[in-house]
């Protein structure tokens, strides 16, 4: 026990590094959740400051747990979203990825309702205000209800 408390009264900036490397490595580990990416940064911002100005190992491990707090609350309420901005939401929702898509009407549409080609595949569908369409023209799909596409002409 005596060991490990020497050892972290007497961390050097390399020591830091390896720290800082460690948490990184965790990060990937658990899939980029961004909870270990925050103190990854503060061991990483201590090991700058180790370099410069070297500090008693108390200051290092407030410093450490203070800037670990601020990363973790500024980066779970400003930066986390940026990174989820880009997100791929509709990753696993096929319904998702098909709304605004294009599509060709594949049979003319009785009372509103009729088929269409998309893909591959034909999918039952209606016209969002009921207006009979006809066949071959274009429309864009507005919203996925079950296997029944909402569309409206293109």
């Amino acid at each position: 026990m005596a060991e490990l408390s020497d050892f972290f009264m007497h961390m050097t900036a390399w020591h830091w590094l390896i720290f800082a490397s460690a948490l990184l490595v965790l990060e990937l580990l658990t899939g980029g959740t961004t909870y270990v990416l925050w103190p990854s940064a503060a061991a990483f911002a201590i090991a700058l400051v180790h370099f410069v100005l070297p500090m008693g190992w108390q200051v290092e491990w407030s410093l450490f747990a203070l800037l670990t707090l601020v990363l973790t609350v500024v980066g779970s309420a400003y930066i986390r979203p940026l990174l989820n901005k880009g997100g791929q939401d509709d990753l696993n929702d096929r319904a998702l990825r098909l709304v605004g898509q294009s599509a060709e009407i594949a049979s003319d549409f009785s009372n509103g309702s009729g088929r269409v080609h998309l893909g591959d595949t034909q999918w039952q569908a209606v016209s969002d205000n009921g207006d009979n369409l006809k066949s071959g023209n274009k429309v864009t799909i507005k919203s996925v209800d079950g296997v029944t596409l909402t569309v409206t002409p293109a």
